[in-house]
């Protein structure tokens, strides 16, 4: 069985729009805070209230859905295009084990409440499902 820390390693992202690599930009859930499975209707509720929250700000954002390489499990992300300081300040508040950052197209697996060290997963288009 595969701890937390390795089920965030293995991850795809399912995007209505492409990206461009040239942008740095973090991939945040506010779902499921510290890692425990929360009822759907309260992670919806958090989704709501943290949409709200950027659209209150001058960043850029878009919707993002993590999920298992498999796709068996699905999680509401936001690409959100600010620093990675502030990526990870969000995370915090919002009780998150990790985020996702992408520069010049690297994928990376930070920590935030769990002890671990940042990790490179390769390139981000690489886990990159367009929708259509």
């Amino acid at each position: 069985m595969m701890d937390l820390w390795q089920l965030y390693q293995n991850v795809v992202f399912i995007s209505y729009q492409p990206f461009t690599a040239e942008n740095s930009f973090s991939i945040i859930s506010v779902a499921n805070p510290a890692g425990k499975l929360a009822e759907p209707g309260l992670n919806h509720c958090r989704n709501m209230a943290f949409a709200a929250c950027l659209h209150d700000t001058s960043l850029r954002y878009r919707q993002i859905i993590g999920a298992s390489v498999d796709l068996t499990f699905q999680e509401a992300s936001w690409a959100v295009f600010c620093s990675r300081a502030q990526a990870l300040q969000y995370a915090l508040a919002w009780q998150q084990n990790a985020i996702y950052w992408v520069e010049q197209g690297e994928l990376w697996l930070l920590p935030v409440l769990l002890q671990a060290e940042p990790i490179a997963l390769g390139q981000f288009e690489q886990r990159l499902i367009l929708a259509s």
